[in-house]
C-alpha cells in the first residue's frame, strides 16, 4: 500500500467508513498458455463490454478508488487492455498488473505506465516450461527483462508446489542474476470451489511446506532476491493452519471478475453470482460486500497489505533466525 492509501485506509477502519480504494479486476480470462494447474484459459461466457468496463471503473473512482490490479486470464490479451490502462492513468489511478510476459515486449507503451508488473515464473526453464508449455521461459523472462529496462518495477511471484519446489535455489539464482525479486507463496486448492476443478495434487503436505519457507526465510536475510516482506514469510510459518490476519477485504480492497460481479477478495468461494456491478451499479455492489475475513490468506502480497492495513508492524519485523532445514519430504 502507498501511504496515500494506508492513511485513507487507516480512516476506513477506525472510522468504520469502507471504501473500494484498491480494485483487483480480472479483465478476462482469456489466456495465450494453458497452464495445467490453472482454470482460466477461455473467455467467460458474458464479460463486460467496453461501455460497461469504462462505467463500472468511473463508478468505482468516483468512490476513491485508488489503486487498479488487472489480472486474467492474461490482462494484455484484452482488446481494450490500452485504452483502460492509458484512462485509469489519466484519472490519476495508479494501476498494477499480473502476466506470463507474453505480450510485454509488443504491449511497452502500455507496461510503461505501470506501477509494477508481476510475471509469473515457476523456476528454471524445465519446471517453467512442464507446467506452461515449450518456450514459455524464455518468452517470460524476455517480457521481465523487456519491462525492467523500460523502467517499470517488475517481479516474478513463484507458487510453490509439487512441481518445483526442488528448484528454489535455482531460481533465486534466475532472479539475482536478472536483479528481478521473487515472491514465493504456497500452493493452495482451486481457488474456484464449486467447481468440478481439484488442485489438491499440486499442494504439498505440511512438512514440506514448512521447510520450504525455512529455506526461503534463511535466503531472504543475505539475499535481495526474495521479494517478500517478513510479515507474509512469518504469516508462512503456520501454513496451512488457520492464522487469520487483519483483513482488508470489503474495507478498502474489492475484486470484480470479467463479468462484473463483485467480491470482498478474489480468493473466496464465487458461486454466488448476484452481486453484480453490471446490474447493481458499483456503489451497491460494494455496500453488499461482506466485511467478516476468512480463516486464512495465501496469496503473499495481499497477506502483506493486510498486515499494513491492519498496522501490526511487528509483523514486518524479521523474527528472530531459525536453524535452517532441508527440503526433506518434498517431492
Amino acid at each position: 500500500m502507498t501511504p496515500k492509501m494506508l492513511a485513507r485506509a487507516a480512516i476506513a477502519r477506525v472510522g468504520q467508513r469502507p471504501a473500494p480504494l484498491s480494485l483487483s479486476y480480472e479483465i478476462t480470462w482469456l489466456c495465450n498458455l494453458s497452464c495445467e494447474y490453472c482454470d482460466r484459459h477461455t473467455p467467460l461466457p458474458r464479460e463486460l463490454t467496453r461501455e460497461e468496463i469504462f462505467r463500472a471503473l468511473e463508478e468505482f473512482r468516483i468512490l476513491g478508488m485508488l489503486h487498479t490490479h488487472l489480472d486474467g486470464g492474461d490482462p494484455l490479451t484484452h482488446r481494450d487492455v490500452d485504452e483502460i490502462v492509458g484512462w485509469l492513468r489519466q484519472q490519476g489511478i495508479t494501476v498494477s498488473m499480473n502476466s506470463n510476459g507474453i505480450l510485454v515486449p509488443r504491449k511497452l507503451p502500455t507496461i510503461r505506465k505501470l506501477s509494477l508488473l508481476k510475471i509469473s515464473l515457476d523456476g528454471p526453464r524445465d519446471s517453467h516450461d512442464a507446467m506452461r508449455g515449450s518456450g514459455s521461459y524464455d518468452r517470460a523472462v524476455a517480457g521481465a527483462v523487456a519491462a525492467r529496462d523500460a523502467g517499470v518495477k517488475v517481479e516474478f511471484t513463484c507458487t510453490v508446489g509439487r512441481h518445483n519446489v526442488g528448484a528454489i535455489d535455482a531460481l533465486i539464482d534466475i532472479a539475482t542474476a536478472l536483479d528481478i525479486p521473487v515472491v514465493f507463496q504456497p500452493a493452495l486448492n482451486s481457488l474456484f470451489s464449486g467447481t468440478d476443478r481439484d488442485g489438491s495434487s499440486w499442494q504439498l503436505d505440511v512438512q514440506s511446506i514448512r521447510a520450504t519457507f525455512a529455506r526461503i526465510e534463511e535466503i531472504k536475510r543475505r539475499s535481495r532476491a526474495v521479494g517478500n516482506g517478513w510479515s507474509s514469510l512469518r504469516h508462512f510459518r503456520r501454513f496451512p493452519e488457520d492464522t487469520r490476519p487483519p483483513c482488508a477485504a470489503g474495507w478498502v480492497l474489492a475484486m470484480m471478475d470479467p463479468e462484473g460481479v463483485l467480491f470482498p477478495c478474489g480468493q473466496l468461494n464465487r458461486s454466488d453470482r448476484s452481486n453484480s456491478v453490471r446490474t447493481l451499479g458499483a456503489a451497491r455492489a460494494f455496500a453488499n460486500l461482506s466485511r467478516a475475513g476468512c480463516q486464512q490468506c495465501w496469496c503473499a502480497r495481499l497477506v502483506e497489505g493486510n498486515y499494513s492495513w491492519g498496522m501490526r508492524v511487528h509483523r514486518m519485523l524479521p523474527p528472530l533466525a531459525r536453524s535452517p532445514r532441508p527440503l526433506g519430504g518434498a517431492r
